[in-house]
């Protein structure tokens, strides 16, 4: 009974490795499935492991790269794909088939998928020596491009071009210097859909899954304050001593802390839209009012998201009441 077990779990994990590369080969091959494709590879992996165990996740992703490596012919790349898709798959199933619930399991997950999209940053420049965080000639050229297109329609005025050529610079800069940061935040996001699209599946195979929570009862931990902190610091003290890896470094956690705090404060929003039941045209009059005023919008929403953080304001509110009752 165990060898014939053990014979089902071989063929489903071939199956399953020669799915995953399916899928993978169809992103690197078809440049538009290339996204669609990162957020489905982890499945077939996670479902294998769900049905038997992490060693035959384990092997049916080497067997899965190994095809990958002589059918792509593309060292690097594929190695990057199997960094960050495979151990995601693998952790994925351990999270389903322990049965964790729906809000640790994406923290979780959406921390691995973060560390390892790091990962493949510090590996591909070690490897190609190809630093992405500096700004190549085709930046400056496509800012120059872009300035000659301004001068030809009338937009620049004189004496404006020299400060516009600046700012365009500084611009490029900082998208350099905060590539690190708006991947990471790409991996969380990511991660969410990937896990999703994992209940639905897992469902459709007739699996138990506990559901996600709605978006308007989404809390983060009082301690993820210390990403700000942290930025803060870094970012202070590398300008300071005039290190400017530790100001990047700092620059890059202040901005993926105001985006998750970001997504917290419309959380927090979504929380009292439906706790006082306001009407459509009241909610569509509020975020009109949110997309004019977006700078002070952001700024209020960071504020919230950082002040529910760390007191829950919606949680005292809501007891609150109650005892007002």
């Amino acid at each position: 009974m165990a060898s014939r077990l053990r014979h089902d779990a071989l063929v489903e994990g071939a199956f399953i490795a020669g799915l995953t590369v399916v899928i993978a080969l169809s992103g690197l091959s078809v440049p538009p499935l290339f996204l669609l494709s990162n957020l489905v590879t982890p499945l077939p992996l996670a479902v294998l492991v769900r049905r038997h165990d992490l060693k035959t996740g384990a092997v049916a992703l080497m067997v899965a790269a190994a095809l990958l490596f002589v059918l792509y012919g593309r060292p690097v790349t594929v190695l990057m794909l199997v960094i960050q898709m495979g151990p995601l798959g693998l952790l994925l199933g351990l999270l389903f088939k322990n049965h964790v619930r729906a809000g640790l399991a994406v923290a979780v997950a959406a921390v691995v998928a973060a560390g390892l999209t790091l990962l493949t940053l510090v590996l591909g420049f070690w490897i190609t020596g190809i630093n992405p965080l500096v700004i190549g000639p085709q930046m400056h050229q496509g800012a120059e491009h872009l300035l000659e297109w301004y001068r030809q329609q009338g937009f620049i005025e004189p004496g404006m071009e020299e400060e516009l050529r600046r700012l365009l610079q500084e611009m490029i800069q900082l998208a350099a210097i905060l590539l690190p940061a708006n991947l990471v935040i790409w991996s969380l996001v990511s991660t969410f859909i990937t896990y999703y699209l994992g209940q639905v599946v897992f469902r459709r195979l007739g699996y138990v899954v506990t559901p996600l929570p709605s978006f308007r009862e989404w809390q983060f931990p009082w301690y993820l304050v210390w990403i700000l902190i942290l930025g803060l610091a870094l970012f202070m003290g590398g300008d300071a001593l005039g290190k400017q890896v530790f100001s990047a470094a700092g620059k890059n956690l202040l901005y993926i802390g105001a985006c998750l705090y970001l997504v917290l404060g419309l959380a927090v929003v979504s929380f009292y839209f439906a706790r006082w039941q306001l009407s459509r045209s009241v909610k569509i009059l509020l975020a009109v009012a949110l997309l004019l005023y977006w700078p002070f919008a952001v700024i209020m929403l960071i504020t919230l998201g950082l002040v529910d953080s760390l007191l829950n304001i919606r949680h005292l509110n809501h007891h609150g009441d109650k005892g007002g009752d």
